[in-house]
């Protein structure tokens, strides 16, 4: 029995039709999708929506794609996955646009299509494929009790992946989060480590950029340019906040430069915890901020027992706001900005909200 149609409580999981092929290609050439993945050509994209249909036309079964009950219209695709190149049958998802992250979908979705594969097509086991630096779609695997399985080997047809192995079909039924939170304060800064940069602890020959930085137009915050002096006051700030609250700074590394900072701050005067930003010159438009933002938030869910962040942007700034709209923020006209300052206050994904996950595709 061929089943084309899932239905969830706030979900329709449909078989993909042509007309589907729009939405599929405008997510590949999006901003949205190089905030957490390349950018695909228009050619290659139909190639791979060509290949979704084939597959259900094969095997009886694919990718659904995923509808909101209320509006019409594909938000994304959901597993399952089993192509001839692939080792094992794979649970996978996206979402393609960046205002249907955040609110479950994906998790809804992917649970739905997992009891599909056990329970319809009598898979005995699922993984996912997901690249090391997706923190997100790594976040969403926890949360279905999938756990890394080193000894598992990703298909060569996609590159270099970690396999993360699902539970089996009775222990799929009821899952809980495999990690929980802990909130380290006294902390030292971390060291995390992605493909494409390096986040880092401050030191003293970073202090130059920095100052140069804050003394341009460049620099963030309604009150820029700066002194050199306000510079390192702020600058000590962002160190000082390690070891009192378990966030802080870490200058941003691309190929062993300073590329900007990145960093959380409770400032007086300044209601929550706010993320921010700033590259210098020669690094920006190429998705690092947006990179190290999320990768520094993740942290800061994990490890300093934050729930929930802010951002705050100035209207004119847009530049910021696109990066926080990539970082699935949304505006929040009841959160109050910092005391005499303008701005709008950006509202992160909840800790436990699926922001921008994607498992291979």
């Amino acid at each position: 029995m061929i089943v084309e149609r899932l239905e969830t409580d706030r979900l329709l999981l449909r078989r993909p039709v042509p007309a589907d092929m729009g939405a599929y290609q405008t997510y590949y050439a999006s901003d949205w999708r190089a905030t957490h993945g390349p950018v695909v050509a228009p050619r290659q994209s139909r190639d791979r929506f060509e290949a979704i249909l084939a597959h259900w036309q094969q095997k009886g079964f694919g990718r659904f794609v995923i509808e909101r009950r209320d509006a019409p219209g594909g938000i994304g695709l959901i597993g399952p996955h089993f192509p001839d190149s692939f080792i094992e049958p794979e649970i996978t998802w996206q979402l393609w646009q960046a205002d249907v992250a955040g609110h479950g979908f994906a998790h809804e979705a992917a649970t739905a299509a997992r009891a599909h594969a056990f329970d319809t097509l009598g898979w005995t086991t699922a993984v996912t494929y997901i690249h090391a630096e997706n923190r997100n779609a790594i976040q969403l695997a926890l949360r279905m009790g999938a756990s890394l399985d080193p000894e598992a080997t990703y298909p060569a047809s996609i590159g270099p992946h970690d396999v993360y192995r699902h539970p089996g079909p009775v222990r799929a039924e009821s899952v809980l989060p495999v990690q929980t939170r802990r909130k380290t304060d006294g902390a030292g800064p971390p060291t995390l480590r992605t493909p494409r940069f390096l986040l880092r602890p401050y030191n003293l020959d970073d202090f130059g950029a920095y100052a140069a930085h804050f003394a341009s137009a460049h620099a963030p915050g309604s009150s820029a340019p700066v002194s050199r002096d306000t510079a390192w006051n702020r600058f000590a700030n962002d160190i000082a906040h390690w070891p009192l609250f378990g966030y802080g700074g870490l200058t941003i590394e691309v190929d062993g430069q300073p590329a900007g900072f990145v960093r959380i701050t409770s400032a007086p005067g300044s209601p929550e915890p706010e993320l921010g930003w700033s590259l210098y010159d020669g690094f920006r438009g190429k998705g690092v901020a947006t990179g190290a933002a999320m990768t520094l938030r993740d942290y800061a869910y994990m490890h300093a027992g934050l729930t929930s962040l802010v951002s705050y942007c100035d209207p004119d700034d847009t530049s910021s706001i696109r990066v926080a709209e990539r970082l699935g923020c949304k505006p929040d006209p009841d959160a109050t900005g910092p005391v005499g300052v303008s701005c709008l206050v950006y509202r992160h994904p909840a800790a436990d909200a699926d922001g921008n996950p994607e498992a291979y595709a």
